[in-house]
Order: structure tokens, then sequence, then C-alpha cells
């Protein structure tokens, strides 16, 4: 069971690396398959292109926001 953990922990690691990329993206995917797929949603399959960058990036940016608040990576004046 050890050995299994640490495969998935080392393919998550290779592939994301972060758990807040993952969940956002995550998140992501399934709001464009809702909007795709649930005829309710159907006007706002138009936007998904910029749902998608928008997403991406505010995803990209709490990561980064995460990553310059730690104390390791702040500068010493």
């Amino acid at each position: 069971m050890n050995v299994i953990l640490k495969v998935i922990l080392a393919v998550y690691q290779f592939f994301v690396g972060d758990l807040v990329i993952l969940i956002g993206i995550t998140l992501t995917m399934v709001i464009l398959a809702l909007i795709h797929f649930e005829d309710p949603l159907a006007p706002l399959r138009g936007g998904s292109g910029l749902i998608l960058i928008v997403d991406v990036l505010a995803t990209l940016v709490a990561t980064l926001g995460r990553e310059i608040e730690r104390p390791e990576n702040r500068q010493k004046a």
C-alpha cells in the first residue's frame, strides 16, 4: 500500500505540484462541462473560452500569491 501511495504522490508532483492548481483547474473543467452539457446554461457557451482563460489566470494568481507570502521566499531588506 505504501508503494502505491508513493507512486500516486510522484505522479501528482510531476503533473501538478500544487494542490491549488489541481483544484482550480478541476473546478474550471467541471464548470465548462456543465455549460456544455446543461441546456439552461447554453447561453454561456459563447463565453466558454473567456471563462477558461479567466479561471486559469485566477488559479495561477492565487498560487503565485501563496508562494510570495511564504516566509522562506521573502527577501530580507
